[in-house]
């Protein structure tokens, strides 16, 4: 049951527990690296870099960093890209000699696609913010673009906009270490879409049988928008359908029940059930009234059987 809230929270328990959320997070991005045969990873490394300052009326100092990366053989158009991150001098940020303590976090940047073409004016992608603990910005929709595209090379304005600008932009053209580097996690199309046939031929050739189901849920639908704190709605997996005999079985049990519910009936019928979870976190006000981040185990299901 929702705590009940006995007044404002402080601002830097909320920081705290921000910062605890998205290291959780990135745990489970990290466990999810072990991934199926069908999938690959791509790590690019820039073979272009240059950097140069400027100031912007009263704005803070303004780095801009020029990156190129080059399309390599595996990355075809025919590839479903499930995640894309540049990483920027997170190996200098490990070492606690190479990262001021002056530096002011997050550190916002704006990303700019670059032309070769002369009098092209840089277009703007998307501005996001990095931290200490979390240096990287998602390009998922740039280099899906990219690798759906002829262009062989992929060329990145950044525009770093901090106290301590020209540092972090010396840290991102430092050559072996401080090189930024772009992961690319993707997938075969032809695989993604027999997965998707196949999960649409289970739940939808109309038979009812158990299968797993989708639906994305608000917390602020469900009466849970003064507990959840982030995030805000998931899509939750559920399983419906009926569990004729030998069909998904969970165990031993299951198939026995199932032949006595259809000989005699004096068994009911095996359910559809979950048979696997996926973890997810949760940043929640705890019984105390405080906000608390937790990893809860058990609210993606994966799979479905009868049991």
């Amino acid at each position: 049951m929702p705590p009940t809230i006995r007044g404002p929270v402080d601002q830097e328990e909320i920081q705290r527990a921000q910062l605890h959320y998205q290291e959780l997070l990135a745990q489970l991005q990290a466990n999810r690296m072990k991934l199926p045969p069908s999938t690959t990873l791509h790590l690019l490394r820039p073979e272009f870099v240059h950097t140069n300052e400027s100031t912007s009326g009263n704005l803070q100092a303004a780095t801009h960093v020029h990156l190129e990366f080059s399309r390599t053989s595996e990355l075809h158009q025919n590839l479903n890209i499930l995640r894309a991150e540049l990483t920027l001098f997170k190996e200098w940020l490990d070492s606690p000699s190479n990262s001021p303590s002056n530096v002011t976090w997050p550190v916002l940047v704006n990303l700019y696609r670059l032309s070769k073409r002369e009098k092209v004016t840089p277009e703007l992608l998307t501005s996001q913010e990095i931290s200490r603990t979390s240096p990287s910005l998602s390009l998922k929709g740039v280099v899906e673009e990219w690798i759906g595209g002829l262009e062989p090379k992929l060329n990145l304005g950044l525009e770093l906009r901090s106290d301590k600008a020209a540092w972090l932009a010396a840290s991102i053209a430092e050559e072996g270490t401080g090189m930024p580097s772009l992961t690319i996690e993707a997938e075969s199309r032809k695989t993604v879409r027999k997965a998707r046939q196949l999960d649409e031929e289970e739940c939808r050739k109309g038979d009812g049988k158990c299968c797993l189901r989708s639906l994305k849920v608000s917390f602020e639908a469900i009466g849970w928008s003064d507990w959840v704190v982030a995030p805000r709605s998931y899509s939750m997996k559920f399983c419906d359908g009926s569990c004729p005999h030998n069909y998904k079985p969970a165990s031993m049990h299951a198939q026995i029940k199932a032949r006595l519910h259809s000989l005699s009936g004096e068994t009911p019928a095996p359910c559809c059930v979950p048979a696997a979870y996926e973890p997810m976190v949760l940043m929640h006000y705890g019984n105390d009234g405080n906000v608390a981040t937790q990893l809860f185990d058990d609210m993606i299901v994966t799979r479905c059987h009868c049991a």
